[in-house]
């Protein structure tokens, strides 16, 4: 009997102590699944597993196309010098800003013999020449030349610096003097070569 009351004491010790450790580990489940689970607060920001919150941006998404306007009327030519292939030459507009007028036109090289990402300037379409782009006014017989600065440098897209790849256009605009209020249109050439004639005057 002594020994039964002397046992039983400890038997209960163990079945509390077990059951103590069995709560603690039902209540350290219980946090560890709400915080797991439990949805962001209200309006608090959210971003999908593998995404930051930064946007991102793909090199062929880089908007090329917005950049270059797109040509009202287009004319090609043999390639001077020898060149394999034609030049291509898009007219934009030409439109009047108080007393200047500017040209912007579109120039596009398509060579058969050219690596698709070489360079390729104006000043290489015309045979290592830079074109004199000119307006010619062929009622009053008047040519307009690009004008220039105080230090005399041209208004007008460079020959030299303006490039672009093989079958892609290159935007170059050229400022002139604005013709007279009852002129309406004009002829645009490069150097002697007619590109296109009767072009409207936008004022």
């Amino acid at each position: 009997m002594l020994h039964w009351m002397r046992a039983r004491p400890t038997l209960l010790t163990a079945v509390l102590v077990t059951t103590t450790l069995s709560m603690i580990t039902l209540v350290a489940a219980g946090c560890s699944s709400d915080s797991k689970g439990a949805p962001p607060p209200t309006g608090a920001p959210t971003t999908a597993p593998g995404t930051s919150g930064t946007a991102s941006t793909t090199p062929g998404n880089r908007g090329t196309s917005a950049s270059v306007p797109e040509a009202t009327r287009t004319t090609s030519f043999r390639a001077p010098g020898g060149g394999f292939g034609t030049i291509d030459v898009g007219f934009v507009e030409l439109k009047v800003g108080g007393r200047l007028a500017t040209l912007t036109l579109l120039w596009t090289p398509r060579y058969t013999d050219t690596p698709p990402t070489k360079e390729i300037s104006v000043f290489d379409m015309f045979g290592q020449h830079n074109p004199a782009v000119t307006l010619v006014d062929s009622t009053n017989l008047k040519r307009y030349v690009v004008v220039q600065d105080s230090r005399s440098v041209e208004l007008g897209a460079s020959g030299l610096r303006t490039k672009t790849v093989n079958n892609t256009p290159a935007s170059a605009s050229y400022t002139f003097a604005a013709p007279p209020t009852d002129v309406r249109t004009v002829d645009v050439y490069a150097d002697d070569r007619l590109l296109f004639d009767a072009v409207t005057v936008v004022r």
